[in-house]
């Protein structure tokens, strides 16, 4: 297994001799942040559309109420709330940690959570906690979360205290799952898009450029005069890919939380899994426009023409939400897309715009697409 190695270490060190790869894959990307960060500063993102939870526990005639009374809230409120019900199992400890989870994850906006105990008590004492959960430095769940507790409010005096059942309103426990108490600025916004484009610039350029050079100048031809296999050759590629993948992350990062105070932070495991995921996206596509392609100049042009569309209609530096709805196929289509929303639900700066089994779903299809086709056309023995 030395031989991907050294492989990584060559193509690495040949990277760095160019100076078009040095301020194209290393300092471009910090370039356009640095731009973005200080033209949109101050710049706020607003929110859609509200997505709330109701974890109903409470298989009384009370609880069941509560989804009506949601269900007239929605027509109502003077902004779009769309209202997803958890089904009530016999744990009811698993009900609620399934709301905790879609909002923690950034499925929804705030959840709200009606204990089992919720019609007998108020019959029995006239009064019974509910629980209110949402995440933290972003107005939207802040919103939603408001929301909620003036349903409750309305609830409670409309429907209970009108009917004799509740003599005071009804107790709420809001509870802050994630996140952190301060606002999200644009830099925070567009930094995950940023990171994004750096992949995939290096994926539709860098990649090519590399194999299909190798190619025509014949250095293929000369690895696999050796034990070498094809296998270890494209390990090897991917390993230096990750590894220049890597320094881009740190040298953005780093950019941004010190010279623009940007505070976030990269090491969850979800967000981990997207930077990964990207990675593995943006190398596919690169492996197969180098397999499609039968010079460095056609793969070059066909790069090009994907390259800007693909960042613009995936989000990386605007919301998805205020795309025309005639471009809403492309959006769902495109594997940046789903990579940007869900960095950004992972690092707590917004929600998914899509289910988080699509989010993941179509990067994998992309990816695995991309794989067999290579893997059919490309031909590393060849000279060209």
């Amino acid at each position: 297994m030395t031989a991907p190695f050294a492989l990584a270490k060559s193509f690495l060190l040949s990277s760095l001799r160019e100076w078009d790869e040095l301020f194209w894959f290393w300092l471009f990307p910090i370039v356009l942040l640095a731009f973005l960060g200080v033209a949109f500063a101050g710049v706020e993102r607003g929110e859609m559309e509200l997505r709330v939870i109701l974890a109903n526990g409470d298989r009384g005639p009370i609880g069941q109420s509560v989804l009506e009374g949601l269900g007239v809230m929605t027509k109502e409120a003077n902004f779009s709330l769309r209202v997803e019900v958890l089904e009530a199992t016999e744990n009811v400890d698993e009900l609620f940690f399934r709301a905790k989870r879609k909002v923690e994850e950034g499925e929804a906006h705030a959840a709200l959570f009606i204990p089992a105990s919720f019609s007998a008590e108020l019959w029995e004492k006239g009064y019974s906690t509910v629980q209110i959960l949402y995440r933290r430095g972003e107005s939207g769940s802040s919103t939603a979360a408001s929301a909620l507790l003036e349903f409750l409010e309305e609830f409670g005096h409309t429907l209970l205290e009108r009917r004799g059942i509740l003599a005071t309103r009804i107790p709420v426990e809001r509870r802050m799952v994630g996140g952190e108490a301060r606002p999200v600025r644009y830099v925070e916004f567009v930094l995950p898009g940023i990171i994004l484009m750096a992949f995939f610039v290096y994926g539709l350029f860098g990649v090519p450029d590399a194999v299909i050079r190798a190619k025509e100048v014949g250095i293929i031809k000369r690895y696999f005069a050796t034990p070498l296999s094809g296998e270890h050759y494209l390990l090897g590629f991917s390993l230096s890919a990750l590894f220049v993948n890597l320094m881009q992350v740190l040298l953005i990062w780093a950019f941004a939380r010190f010279a623009l105070g940007a505070r976030l932070s990269l090491l969850r495991p979800a967000t981990l899994g997207f930077l990964f995921l990207g990675v593995a996206t943006s190398l596919s596509f690169g492996f197969l426009i180098s397999a499609i392609s039968r010079t460095s100049q056609g793969a070059m042009a066909f790069a090009t023409l994907l390259n800007l569309p693909a960042q613009f209609l995936g989000g990386l530096y605007f919301p998805v939400t205020s795309m025309p709805k005639a471009l809403q196929w492309l959006l769902v289509a495109n594997p940046l897309t789903h990579l940007a929303e869900g960095l950004r639900a992972s690092l707590g700066l917004s929600t998914l715009v899509y289910p988080l089994w699509l989010s993941l779903l179509v990067p994998l299809l992309w990816i695995s697409g991309s794989l067999i086709l290579a893997a059919l056309r490309i031909r590393l023995g060849e000279a060209g």
